[in-house]
């Protein structure tokens, strides 16, 4: 059995059936202060099946295991969706760091961002966000009532039967057009061009100059550990943002600074300094011109940086925070910690939604994966698309020939009781009192849906201990005692 003082601890909740999903159908309140929702044929619209459990502690390898299983965290609650029967199947998605290439979309949202901090110019058109949505600039010549402007001359679209056509598509039909009136071979130049483009390609570095005097704005990212005193510091300042953004953006009108605390101002994982590299929870503080105007929830675990939330000051959405902010937290990983540690190559984005077209940009940071959740495989999301559109949205596994993936042994599962460890064949055979159905039927439950890897992880049930709501502590074990007598000694 691992070394029970590094033993992460989980307790158990249970399983979620009819949780209310923000995806499908989201919440809507009526002129009586009531809430509604729209109804559909489907039975599973609207219904949300997750199984959850308290992360008491966990270690940066813990948790990276059961995010690779499909667990999520949010705050101290860790959770899987239930994917055959929950009405949005919700697949982890993954971005190799070292093989993105920014689109022309996230080429144009760095570019607006550098003019605004460079010359204070705010965007005079829409910018399109990757998840769909516009978002505009402040007022400017622009915003007048279009009657005071002449119309638009009206550009002409070629047509087909199946509808409008890509214009990079009509581009590359007539330059194969003239290679051929040419007598020109067309595959190698065709094979000239590509070399040309990738010639051209700029990379995240290329298109995030470093600051100078010459400036209008200053934005500095401060990466700060959840609980710290640079934490603390500025905690005030960024809750204010929180708030603001969520009585904004989400219309939430129960925000509250308790609710902050629990989902984003405290954290289950350990410190762990390894490789030069912290592991933990932090904020990343996005400050333009000494004030907090964006703050990113990360995790920092061994080979991947995990995006939990991100809230900010509605104020600047002309920036196109959401996909500025994923940009630049993927060149972190670029650009410091791949510098200390060549393993932190992935960048997670939690959960990739095909249902809910606000959820499917981030497969617009290529190249991505999704995770199958039979395997425990990843799969490019291209192909992933493809399968999921012949199935309908509904949940689809692509392990293709891999077996799927197998649990722990309910056995070996460890399990806490009395502030010890134990492992769980070990425990019913001290105290048959504990070997019931009931009992048997959570550890088996929580050795299949762990994931392979999970044996350093305890599991708390209330039937194993004293009180029904006993105080979880850190598990001990025969050679703590053993070292606390020596250092009384």
């Amino acid at each position: 059995m691992p070394d029970q003082r590094l033993l992460s601890l989980v307790q158990w909740c249970g399983q979620v059936t009819d949780g209310r999903c923000g995806y499908c159908q989201p919440k809507r309140e009526t002129s009586n202060g009531s809430d509604d929702s729209s109804t559909s044929g489907d039975e599973r619209q609207g219904k949300s099946c997750s199984f959850g459990l308290f992360l008491l502690k966990a270690n940066p390898d813990d948790e990276q295991f059961l995010l690779d299983c499909g667990w999520d965290r949010s705050g101290t609650y860790l959770y899987k969706p239930t994917m055959d029967t929950t009405c949005c199947p919700q697949y982890t998605i993954r971005l190799d760091v070292t093989k993105f290439r920014p689109s022309r979309t996230q080429k144009r949202v760095l570019r607006a961002a550098v003019d605004f901090l460079k010359n204070d110019n705010k965007p005079k058109r829409f910018v399109k966000e990757e998840g769909g949505q516009a978002r505009c600039a402040a007022s400017s010549a622009s915003d007048e009532p279009s009657a005071k402007r002449p119309p638009a001359a009206v550009k002409e679209r070629t047509v087909s039967a199946e509808g409008p056509r890509k214009k990079k598509l009509i581009r590359r039909e007539r330059a194969i057009k003239r290679w051929q009136e040419k007598g020109l071979d067309v595959a190698a130049e065709q094979e000239k061009r590509r070399q040309k483009e990738k010639s051209r390609e700029k990379t995240l570095a290329d298109l995030l100059p470093e600051w100078d005097e010459s400036w209008k704005h200053r934005l500095e990212v401060e990466t700060v550990l959840v609980g710290s005193e640079e934490y603390r510091a500025r905690e005030h300042e960024a809750y204010q943002v929180y708030l603001k953004y969520q009585t904004t953006i989400h219309n939430d009108k129960r925000a509250s600074k308790s609710g902050f605390d629990n989902f984003l101002g405290s954290t289950p994982l350990r410190k762990e300094l390894r490789n030069g590299i912290t592991y933990g929870s932090f904020h990343q503080r996005y400050i333009l011109d000494g004030k907090i105007v964006a703050v990113g929830a990360i995790d920092i675990l061994p080979w991947c940086f995990s995006s939990k939330y991100l809230f900010y000051d509605p104020d600047f959405k002309f920036l196109t925070i959401g996909t500025y902010t994923a940009l630049r937290e993927i060149d972190y990983i670029q650009r410091t910690l791949r510098t200390k540690s060549a393993e932190l190559k992935y960048y997670y984005m939690g959960y990739y939604i095909y249902t809910c077209p606000k959820m499917r940009y981030k497969a617009k940071f290529q190249p991505s994966e999704l995770l199958c959740d039979e395997s425990f495989t990843w799969k490019p999301v291209s192909e992933c698309e493809k399968l999921l559109a012949e199935n309908e949205g509904r949940f689809t596994t692509w392990a293709g020939n891999a077996p799927p993936a197998t649990g722990l042994n309910p056995d070996e599962v460890p399990v806490y009781s009395s502030n010890m460890a134990y492992v769980w064949r070990v425990l019913r055979a001290q105290k048959p009192e504990f070997d019931t159905p009931e009992v048997n039927e959570k550890v088996a439950k929580w050795a299949k849906l762990a994931g392979p890897l999970a044996d350093n992880i305890c599991l708390y049930l209330n039937e194993l201990n004293n009180r029904a709501r006993q105080e979880p502590v850190e598990a001990e074990s025969e050679e703590d005692d053993e070292e606390e007598e020596e250092e009384e000694a």
